[in-house]
């Protein structure tokens, strides 16, 4: 663990037990609404998980009060895309698998199933009771997808609460995630061509089973079937397509994709997307912008002591940085654009505040990126009725911060999911 982590686990505990909701109040914060609104030395007050009111009132009788003097408050953050609190899918099964070296059936897709889990859902396989790294980054609320090849199954959206907690899933069907990746292991498809291949035939026999073709003779309905029905929602366009794409070539694809089978298409990753703004808006699309990797390239020449042919060129670090620099400032570029775009953690939400932070220090507006973790994300993800701002009758998923969020030097010190206490201060004596 690196030691600013250490450091801040010395001053914090996640609440582990997660009692029950309390009635409590929270006095003279700066209250960040999310919407674009603050509220200064605002009293909100939180009755039954849920926001009671937001006014300058002294807090009710008989209320736990939380003394927030000096502090911000904002709504819980949202991590609109993330596929690390899933299971795995299972490999699929090959039975009927043809000899493809010596014949290529049209439907040979239905022995070799590589990449093909649109009968898997992130609700029913979450793999996670609580997520400590999220807390201590204010994200209460994930988008969670499977993790695991081209046709992936059903996202989530999910507030990061243990298994018990009814108020855990808030959709257990927010469309479907799909991807380039052929899901590993052997056999068809082992290349991109295969994997677009592949996908076109799958989601062309789901779309014709919804027309009514008649796909099988067999009296019993086979097992691969299934595979089919699941994607219903998806080719009827009732549901989004949710690709994996940073690379502008991807995100064509997927356009290509919504384009044919009639679904609405939405970016998760979205590295390339400030290149793609006009088509994005064309096509209605949002974006699910992850703030992971964006690390500064060295330029410095190596060590004289690494041989020369060992060497990595100056020009070539040079070119790299400039990528990086133009990369870097592309979640500005994208704000500017008008696309509707929500920020992920992408693979670390121990770091997710630490990379905001770096994409406002090149270039993204401070506002935009605070909207792109509350207000707009939960517009884009459909949940904007019970999250994303602080306001009266939502649920109260709430984080206390000891300064402005875009500070390097604020830390997050509380945090509540539905008016549970995830993370707070340590009491005295370390308990």
């Amino acid at each position: 663990m690196r030691p600013y982590l250490l450091a801040l686990a010395g001053l914090f505990t996640v609440n582990i037990a997660f009692a029950q909701s309390t009635d409590f109040a929270i006095t003279g914060a700066k209250v960040v609404v999310g919407d674009g609104q603050i509220l200064d030395g605002a009293t909100v007050v939180v009755k039954n998980g849920k926001i009671d009111s937001v006014s300058t009132s002294a807090a009710p009788a008989g209320l736990t009060v939380i003394d927030g003097k000096g502090k911000f408050l904002y709504p819980g953050f949202i991590d609109s895309y993330s596929t690390r609190l899933t299971k795995s899918a299972p490999e699929p099964k090959t039975e009927g698998k043809p000899d493809l070296n010596l014949s290529a059936p049209p439907y040979m897709w239905i022995g070799n199933r590589k990449g093909i889990f649109s009968d898997f859902g992130a609700a029913e396989n979450l793999d996670f009771d609580k997520d400590t790294s999220s807390y201590e980054n204010g994200i209460t609320t994930a988008l969670l997808a499977p993790n695991k090849g081209c046709v992936r199954g059903s996202c989530a959206i999910v507030n990061l609460l243990p298994a018990a907690d009814k108020a855990r899933v808030l959709n257990n069907q927010y469309g479907f995630g799909l991807g380039f990746r052929n899901g590993g292991g052997e056999g068809y498809p082992s290349n991109i061509l295969g994997v677009l291949a592949l996908m076109r035939q799958v989601l062309a026999d789901a779309k014709s089973l919804t027309e009514g073709v008649e796909l099988t003779k067999e009296k019993t309905k086979p097992s691969w079937m299934k595979s089919l029905e699941d994607l219903a929602p998806l080719v009827t366009g009732k549901r989004p397509g949710i690709f994996e794409a940073n690379i502008d070539r991807e995100i064509e694809r997927s356009f290509r994709f919504g384009t044919e089978f009639g679904f609405p298409v939405m970016i998760a990753g979205g590295r390339d997307a400030y290149k793609m703004s006009a088509q994005l808006l064309a096509n209605k699309s949002s974006v699910l912008y992850s703030v992971d990797g964006f690390f500064e390239p060295s330029v410095d020449p190596d060590k004289s002591t690494i041989e020369l042919a060992d060497q990595t060129p100056v020009e070539f670090k040079k070119e790299r940085h400039d990528k990086w620099a133009e990369q870097v400032a592309g979640a500005g570029v994208l704000a500017k654009s008008g696309v509707k775009f929500a920020l992920t953690s992408g693979s670390s939400p121990g770091q997710f505040l630490d990379n905001v932070r770096n994409l406002i220090k090149h270039g993204l507006d401070k506002d935009a990126a605070l909207k792109a973790m509350t207000s707009n994300a939960a517009t884009i993800l459909g949940v904007s009725d019970s999250l994303g701002t602080i306001e009266m009758g939502k649920q109260a998923n709430l984080v206390l911060m000891s300064g402005d969020f875009a500070d390097s030097a604020t830390k997050v010190e509380r945090v509540w999911i539905t008016g549970k206490a995830v993370l707070e201060p340590k009491k005295e004596g370390g308990k």
